[in-house]
């Protein structure tokens, strides 16, 4: 009975602005881009045909990366009103997804996947559980192959489990940042759920990142730090966070499902994925609660 108190949001994390890149620039790739060999990829696929639903802080669908990847979302916190992104983060998170292959600025994991913006957090980040469970069950229910929520909350409530259960029945991949609390920290809801995919960050060494939570309900590593991605008014920014690993995953997760032109289960992919992953450097860090299964290296 108290569902509409409890809040969520997003999960710390460091941002920093790039002036002097534009749009119009000639196209540039983020380090995790090259450093895993993702256009080796793109000439089996490049994410066609797969709908990635983004629950956030909105997208700007007139950025010139993100536009011509935009299909129409929902915001559930501005009832009737487009769910555009004045916060950067949503904007993020999609152009990591799939910001255009245009030959012009930056561009997404899976340039040819399709986003879906949902605004379930408001222009400062906040917002409440029943908003995101809301843009879940839309989401389930109008087209998601997949869903990332790089969000989190402390505590889960038994209708977002429903939720993403209803999610997970309908072979809907559900991907979720692990939270930037540090080793210490146990694993933030969404991503505790056993029906999501859990994603930490690594660095540009291949090392885990410090924020990175902890916990046996850890899947995965991706690139998390230092990554360039779209923020709004045709601009660019460094954002720092699981919060950025996750969209990573969820983009290899595009491509993955456009290429075998099906979807998968959360253990078929899960399944798949342990077939393309490496440890961790650092021997101290190799354990299910620490690394996950392992870093993802994308393959196909």
């Amino acid at each position: 009975m108290f569902f509409n108190r409890r809040k969520c949001g997003l999960l710390p994390y460091i941002r920093e602005d790039i002036h002097g890149l534009s749009p119009n620039d000639g196209q540039f790739y983020g380090w995790e881009i090259n450093k895993f060999n993702i256009p080796d990829l793109w000439r089996k696929t490049k994410g066609e045909g797969i709908k990635v639903a983004v629950i956030d802080t909105g997208c700007d669908f007139n950025h010139h990366d993100l536009k011509d990847n935009m299909l129409q979302g929902k915001n559930f916190v501005e009832i009737g009103k487009p769910p555009m992104d004045r916060n950067g983060h949503g904007s993020h998170v999609a152009g990591t997804i799939a910001a255009t292959d245009n030959n012009l600025g930056m561009v997404g994991v899976a340039p040819k996947a399709k986003i879906i913006p949902i605004k379930a957090l408001g222009d400062r980040g906040g917002g409440n559980l029943l908003n995101v469970c809301r843009g879940i069950e839309w989401a389930a229910d109008n087209g998601a192959d997949i869903i990332t929520m790089s969000l989190g909350a402390p505590i889960g409530d038994s209708r977002m489990e429903r939720a993403i259960q209803h999610a997970n029945s309908n072979n809907i991949l559900v991907f979720c940042a692990a939270g930037n609390s540090g080793e210490r920290s146990p694993i933030m809801y969404p991503a505790k759920y056993p029906e999501t995919i859990a994603i930490g960050a690594i660095d540009v060494n291949m090392n885990r990142t410090k924020f990175t939570c902890a916990g046996e309900e850890l899947e995965f590593l991706s690139p998390g730090q230092d990554i360039l991605s779209c923020v709004p008014g045709n601009k660019y920014a460094k954002m720092s966070g699981t919060s950025m690993s996750n969209p990573f995953a969820a983009g290899y997760a595009a491509l993955v499902l456009s290429y075998y032109k099906k979807r998968f289960s959360k253990k078929e992919c899960v399944d798949l994925f342990k077939q393309s992953v490496k440890d961790l450097p650092n021997p101290q860090y190799r354990t299910k609660a620490y690394q996950g299964y392992g870093i993802l290296v994308p393959k196909i």
